[in-house]
């Protein structure tokens, strides 16, 4: 399935996973930004000033790893990032 992220400002990201999975993304959004916010567990989408996490800095590539590596960790399918779908899009994620 391909799901369209739109982070605004024409700043658009597709995502490829499983039907299963991209049937439950409007649901498992917010499970997303809770672990995007957590400072404890997400340890690399930060923007830095002076040495200091101050806010989350991400795209879709986090939300592909967070699926990959933390909500489905136990899958054999992956989510992956894409450039240039050839499928429709199924489902657009707005942040």
């Amino acid at each position: 399935m391909i799901i369209k992220v739109d982070f605004g400002d024409d700043f658009i990201q597709y995502i490829s996973c499983s039907t299963k999975v991209g049937r439950k993304m409007t649901c498992i959004q917010e499970g997303f930004l809770n672990w995007i916010f957590d400072e404890e567990k997400n340890t690399e989408y930060w923007a830095l000033e002076n040495g200091k996490k101050i806010h989350p800095n991400y795209d879709a590539n986090a939300m592909v790893e967070w699926l990959n590596n933390v909500r489905f960790k136990r899958g054999i399918a992956k989510a992956k990032l894409i450039t240039n779908p050839q499928l429709r899009v199924k489902k657009t994620l707005y942040y």
